[in-house]
């Protein structure tokens, strides 16, 4: 780490991936919190300093090498064993340790002395009973689609199974003499090892009546009367439950009947065009229904208004992913799921992407899709044309934004701080600036927040 960073993380405030400890005196407090790191975002522990009254206070380490062995006595005692890097530092004639704790794989959990531990805060939480079940469906350790079904081979639809089949480009007629034992299980959503039972996923995409198992793979669409919501505005309340292939169908159709076309003018001509593009609301939709989390009893609420649509489905963001960088990570809470959509041709919206939504949504000079991560749920906003919000060029680059364009030509990478003090502007700016020009598929990001830099879309990293 370079020293400029490092003194960022002196001055900065204790909190989910970074801790200061005065020494390893203490090893338990301190394999509690390299634990917590690695279940959690992974983080800084910084020792040799002690922090009094929101303040850093530099105290420094005697014996750097017997810390040294201390702290490998320490991570011993987590299983798996997480992945760590400390380094000497010297700071005003004193010397200290940063410890860079890495995250562990969403498969893996850290456990200290048979417990584990995440963070929440500046705090280590203790994990235990229902709440370590709840962490690892976040994780996706445990996964709905994986999981032993009480459905039979007789609960199935087996036109369905071969339907899906045919879509994939295999004449179902070829596969009739396989048993449907393996078939189901090449398609993963069978156990053909040992014992056979059928997974959850099974009832998700073939069941002849998926209620008799499920009942939150719901979808409710509300539409309203004009721009706010309201008993009195509603004009339309419908449920649909389906196997999952059967159910987008069905939740499409009706939303394009429900918002239908509005008169825009195009080129100097009235033109009626949809509320939302098929691509888009493809694409989110898939995304629904594919990457919500299945555990949760809840169904999915789409709510249609005059200038926009609303998309809310059960299911935060996984662990590493936030509102900035999930549009370009690909990390998926239902693989199984994700695969047989791909297979029953709604795959076209999740290959879609963020980034095409956004491209997509600007070509037809519609606003940018709003997206928030509510705890527990997750929520599209796509605005019509009646909704007033002004639209972002697509393919149009700036005079301002150019000069980030001439400055990449002649060197490697730009950041954000480089570009703000080039153009003049202020570095909230700067940001929006650099990120349309991403959008538009000009620059690629790489990094995160103030390591974050941008290079022109045809150099490699």
């Amino acid at each position: 780490m370079e020293i400029a960073q490092f003194n960022q993380l002196l001055e900065a405030s204790e909190g989910t991936s970074l801790e200061f400890k005065k020494s390893l005196e203490f090893p338990e407090a301190v394999c509690r919190t390299i634990c917590a790191f690695a279940n959690t975002f992974g983080g800084y522990l910084l020792i040799g300093v002690e922090k009094q009254k929101g303040q850093s206070f530099v105290v420094g380490i005697k014996d750097i090498d017997s810390e040294f062995q201390k702290l490998a006595a320490v991570v011993s005692q987590i299983h798996p064993k997480p992945y760590y890097r400390p380094t000497e530092h010297k700071h005003d004639g004193k010397v200290l340790m940063e410890i860079r704790v890495e995250p562990l794989p969403l498969s893996e959990v850290g456990f200290f002395k048979k417990t584990a531990y995440r963070r929440v805060g500046s705090v280590n939480e203790e994990i235990s009973g229902h709440n370590l079940v709840k962490f690892l469906q976040q994780r996706g350790t445990v996964t709905f689609e994986e999981n032993k079904s009480v459905a039979t081979l007789d609960d199935l639809d087996k036109e369905k199974i071969y339907g899906l089949l045919e879509k994939r480009g295999v004449d179902s007629k070829d596969h009739k003499p396989i048993p449907l034992e393996s078939l189901l299980a090449s398609l993963g959503v069978a156990n053909n090892l040992g014992e056979f039972f059928l997974k959850n996923a099974a009832v998700l995409f073939f069941s002849k009546d998926i209620q008799r198992f499920f009942m939150n793979p719901e979808v409710r669409i509300v539409k309203y009367r004009g721009k706010e919501k309201s008993l009195e505005a509603r004009e339309y309340d419908h449920r649909f439950i389906d196997t999952l292939p059967e159910l987008l169908e069905a939740i499409f159709k009706a939303i394009k009947e429900k918002t239908g076309t509005v008169g825009r003018i195009v080129d100097g001509k009235r033109v009626e065009t949809p509320m939302i593009p098929d691509e888009v609301l493809r694409e989110v939709l898939t995304n629904a229904v594919g990457h919500r989390d299945y555990f949760d009893p809840n169904g999915t609420l789409i709510e249609i208004f005059d200038d926009r649509l609303e998309v809310t489905n059960p299911g935060s963001l996984l662990p590493g992913l936030t509102l900035k960088n999930f549009a370009k990570t690909k990390k998926h809470r239902n693989p199984i799921t994700y695969t047989l959509l791909n297979y029953s041709k709604w795959g076209e919206g999740l290959n879609l992407g963020i980034r095409l939504i956004y491209r997509t949504l600007r070509e037809t000079k519609l606003p940018d899709p709003e997206f928030e991560n509510l705890g527990g749920m997750f929520k599209v906003t796509l605005y019509g044309p009646l909704s007033g919000r002004k639209s972002r060029p697509y393919g149009v680059v700036t005079e301002r934004q150019s000069k980030a364009i001439s400055y990449l030509k002649a060197h490697k990478s730009l950041t954000a701080p480089e570009y703000a003090k080039l153009a003049g502007i202020s570095h909230p700016t700067a940001i929006t600036d650099l990120n349309d020009l991403v959008a538009q598929g000009v620059l690629k990001k790489i990094g995160l927040f103030r390591s974050s830099k941008y290079l022109l879309e045809n150099i490699k990293t």
